[in-house]
């Protein structure tokens, strides 16, 4: 049961991880000007912006956690 609740957990860091890496660089794209429409169709930058921000606070959280039970484990 414990190995599935940290299986879980590396599975759903992995997951925000690749969201905050995604809308990280959709927007430097679109800082940049490469990729404009694609992205304005989307979102507008600044809401992938912040949602990098939320998905990579929560990785970290995430991380933090895992790193919590397994030194509790032990």
């Amino acid at each position: 049961m414990v190995a599935s609740d940290r299986d879980g957990l590396d599975q759903l860091a992995g997951i925000t991880g690749l969201g905050w890496t995604a809308s990280i660089i959709g927007y430097l794209g679109t800082a940049i000007g490469i990729g404009n429409t694609l992205v304005a169709r989307v979102a507008d930058p600044p809401s992938l912006f912040y949602l990098g921000v939320v998905l990579f606070a929560t990785t970290f959280g995430l991380d933090r956690l895992h790193d919590k039970r397994s030194s509790d484990e032990r």
